[in-house]
Parts: C-alpha cells; structure tokens; sequence
C-alpha cells in the first residue's frame, strides 16, 4: 500500500491538557495544526483522573483561549489551603488574600473535566483531534521533521512539520526517538490516592496533615467528593487498589477527623518516578509539559506547569510562523521553562520532604518553621505566589533569603504583571493584545500635562496594541500602581503577561528600538512550507 504524505505548520503529538492547550493557542492564529494521540481519551471509560489542582496562574494564562471561566464554572473553589501537623493547624495559605489575581483561589476539578472542556475548545477553533494515530518514527535530520504516523487502519503517513511538538506525557515517545536523555529515577514512597464521596467532619477546603506515621491531603470537589491522597507501604503488583476502608482509616488516623468514605469513584496507588530532559528542544523538535519535566505530586502542580510551558511556547511559534518575530525568539523557550520546572521541581520535592519526618526532632523543628513563617508573613509574602505560580520569574533569579521574599519586588523584564490576555476584567483592567507585544502607558500618581502626547507617541511606534492606563480607577488602579510604582513608565508586555521591557522614556524611543529587535530579521526568516 502506498504511504500517505502531508505538510503541516506545527504536529502536536499527545492530546492531553498540554497538547491541547498549545493547539488552541496555534488555531487562535490561524496557523495550521495537525494534532494526534495514541489513545482515544475521549472514549476511555476509566475513570482515574490524574491532577485536579488548577492555580491562578494557570487560569490566567488559560483567559487566553478562553477556557478559564469555563472551568471556574465547572470545577469547586478553595480559598485556602491549611497545613496540619500532628492533627494541628500550623500554618495556611490564603489564596482569597492575594493582591493581584482574578483567580484567588485554587480550582479543584478532575483532569478528566478539564480535558473535556479543552477538547470542546479545539472543536470550536476547528480543530481536529486525530485519535489512535501513534508516532513510530521521526527524521530529525533535515531542515524540518519529517514524521512517520500510524493511522487506525493499519496504514502510515509521513508528515514533514515546520515545527513538531512533543506533549505526550512520561513515557514520550517523541523524546525517545529524538535520543534525549531522561534524568531521574522512582522516590522511595508509594502514594495511594483516589476521589471518593466524604461524609461526617469533612473540611470545606483543601487540607494536608503531616503526622509521625505519613501524611494525608484531603481536597474537596463537587458534590461532596474529595480527593483523598496517602503516603502508604509499597504494595505489590498483584495487590488490588487501595480500598475504601484503607483511605478512611488512614484519616482518621492521620488527620483526626472522624468520616465516613464511601465507594470511591476509583484508586490507584503508585511510586512516582520523577525527572527533567536533558534538553527541550532538538532543531524545531520542541517537548512540553511531562515530556520534558516529571515532579513529585506533593502540591499537585504538574500540569500547571505543562500549562505555563503550552502557551509560552504558543505565542512564541505562532509570531514566528506568521511573521511577526523573529525565529530567535524560540530559542528563549528552552531556558525560561526549564528553569521553572526545575524550580518547581525542586519545590515539590521539598514539600514531599518536609512532610515526611518520623523523628520527634525534626518534627519540632518543622512545626517551628511553620509557625515563624506564619508570624512573619512569610506564609502570605511567599508560599500564597509560589502555590500559585504567580511569581514564575523569566528573569535573574531571586538569590534573597526567602524570609525577605516579596517585600516590594522590583518590577524587572521576565516578572509576571498584573494584566492578562482576553476580555477587560470586571474591575476594570483592559486587557493585554492577542498575541503581540502590548505597550501599556503608566501617568504614575499624577499624569504629566503632555500625557497625551505620550500616548500618541507610543501609538505612532505600536500601532493599536498601546494601553493608556490613565483612565483605570478603582482596586483596578491600585493594583496597577503597586506593580508599576508612582512614577511615570512605559511598559513593553509579552502575550503571556510577563514584562519585556520597562522604561522611563515616554518619547517613544525605546520601544521603538525593541519592536525593530524583535521583528523578522530577513536572512533568519523561516520560509513556511505550503499546506495543501
């Protein structure tokens, strides 16, 4: 039989929340996708559902492809996230406190909602998602990849891609075939986790209990389900899932609230195994979410990190493939993410850690950081933004002790700022340009006399993507101004809500001289390949 061959922009292999994130961000573009997963997710009757935590910063990088109001409705809010130790409070996250975020809270809802949600916004942005299609080889040797599929009947296509993107999860497949190196190894802890309807002293918001014996998270969803997950011993193989009974004793002896499980939707216990690619990116080969980074599932921030890394990659790859910017601009991808995984990872590992102490000396001198963290705010200052991945940083890390974290951070290239793609908030913040560079015109405390000339200014070097924050009032203007500061600045921001430039040159000079950068330089520009 005669092999098939196409042409396409961008090949995303993997369909999960990434895969599909990333295709939302490409068909918002117009730029043409072929997207494909080895299984079928739509019609898998297993009813296992993997993460179910969403932070802030995920549902406002998810306003962009207009999916995160979508999931608020669908999912259940916690305002707060407490922290127990033998059966006390020591400490708690009060998500419903941070300054800055139209999302202060996190979202509980099953992966499986969340993928069924995405998967509706594929369709609307006339997406395909091609099931049972697997990637069985891929030539990385050309000026493009070419990518060898095996369709559902047996038969095979090669797909030559100007960009391929690797989204399919641990045990990639892109990764493998690409020869990138995989570091790391299974922890020493089986975890048994599973969701299931709680009845009797049941918490109304997320709550994780450190005790001598292990630790167990007890996360409210819809309905009166909870996510229950437990540090339990190594099971073997053969040995059933983690029964009803296991997870209510395993409560009530940990947390000391006394419940009632009932029959859990369904169980699973499993050892992670943790790990980091070596690299992200081979030529315009590129691997997102799991295939580039596995972390430990204290704090349940994987696939909100997969999400950050979807629509970095996103804005970056559609401005290339239509004209906008420069290729370079892929190769900042690479090193902005890997350092936030890492990070996150190192994060995550840490958590998983610091729960797990046995000994009665480590334990005290647990609690007492817990309760000196709560005293000086630290709690507040730093845990609340590193939960939520507010303070994802693209710049020079911060090398601070942590107890001095988040007093005023200077606004610098590569911090997050308080302003989002998609519609106008309620309170009033615009919001950023799709997928361009937005300048954003800070007046300060008090506007100069000649302000609308400086808008005008910056309108005659950006076109329409300017924003003259001017007229913002109210909470709005306060938070604006406690980003920004009392003086008067212009502000080059980027897609994904993250300052490029920041300058006190109102004359439009400087902004001027940052677009020209960015822009396509003629002898780097990528030729696209025609899509029949």
């Amino acid at each position: 039989m005669t092999e098939q061959t196409s042409r396409t922009e961008v090949l995303i292999v993997g369909a999960g929340p990434v895969g599909m994130v990333l295709a939302c961000e490409l068909l918002q573009q117009g730029i043409d996708i072929r997207l494909v997963d080895a299984e079928n997710r739509a019609r898998d009757v297993d009813p296992h559902s993997r993460g179910i935590l969403v932070w802030p910063r995920s549902l406002e990088i998810l306003r962009g492809i207009d999916v995160a109001e979508r999931l608020v409705h669908t999912g259940h809010r916690s305002p707060s996230v407490h922290y127990y130790s033998e059966r006390r409070l020591r400490g708690s996250a009060r998500l419903d406190r941070h300054p800055d975020s139209p999302y202060p809270f996190v979202l509980t809802l099953p992966q499986r909602d969340t993928e069924r949600v995405l998967r509706e916004r594929v369709a609307e942005l006339g997406g395909t998602i091609e099931h049972e299609v697997r990637l069985v080889d891929l030539d990385n040797t050309g000026e493009r990849p070419v990518a060898t599929l095996r369709l559902p009947d047996g038969t095979t296509e090669r797909v030559t891609a100007d960009y391929l993107v690797g989204a399919d999860g641990p045990a990639s497949t892109v990764r493998t075939l690409l020869d990138i190196r995989f570091d790391g190894d299974p922890i020493d802890v089986t975890y048994a986790i599973g969701d299931a309807p709680v009845t009797g002293d049941v918490p109304a918001e997320a709550q994780y209990y450190y005790c001598r014996t292990g630790v167990v998270a007890l996360v409210p969803l819809r309905n009166g389900h909870y996510r229950i997950a437990a540090n339990i011993p190594h099971r073997g193989e053969d040995e059933p899932n983690p029964p009803a009974e296991l997870l209510e004793r395993i409560i009530k002896e940990r947390a000391g609230r006394d419940v009632h499980v009932g029959e859990p939707d369904w169980t699973r216990s499993f050892r992670p195994r943790l790990g980091l690619a070596e690299r992200y990116r081979a030529g315009r080969c590129l691997l997102a979410g799991d295939a580039a980074h596995v972390i430990s599932p204290a704090g349940g921030q994987g696939m909100n990190v997969g999400l950050q890394d979807a629509v970095n990659l996103g804005w970056k790859l559609g401005g290339v493939l239509r004209g906008r910017l420069d290729e370079s601009i892929v190769d900042t991808y690479e090193p902005e993410r890997a350092v936030a995984a890492e990070r996150m990872s190192r994060t995550s590992a840490a958590q998983a850690r610091f729960a797990l102490q046995r000994s009665t000396g480590r334990i005290i001198r647990r609690d007492a950081a817990f309760l000196a963290a709560r005293a000086l705010g630290v709690l507040q200052r730093v845990l609340v933004p590193l939960l939520s991945q507010t303070d994802v940083h693209y710049g020079d890390p911060d090398s601070s002790p942590i107890m001095l974290r988040g007093r005023g951070d200077r606004l610098e290239p590569g911090r997050r700022v308080p302003l989002f793609a998609g519609p106008a908030l309620a309170d009033g913040t615009p919001g950023l340009a799709p997928y361009q560079y937005t300048v954003v015109c800070w007046p300060g405390r008090r506007a100069p006399r000649d302000w609308a000339a400086v808008t005008k200014a910056h309108r005659d070097a950006a076109g329409d993507a300017v924003l003259d924050l001017s007229t913002v009032a109210g909470p709005a203007a306060a938070k604006l101004h406690r980003a920004f500061g009392p003086r008067p600045v212009v502000a080059v921001v980027r897609p994904d809500g993250h300052l490029a430039l920041l300058t006190t040159d109102l004359t439009g000079g400087a902004v001027r001289t940052f677009l020209r950068e960015q822009a396509p330089r003629p002898a780097a520009r990528l030729t696209t390949v025609p899509v029949p």
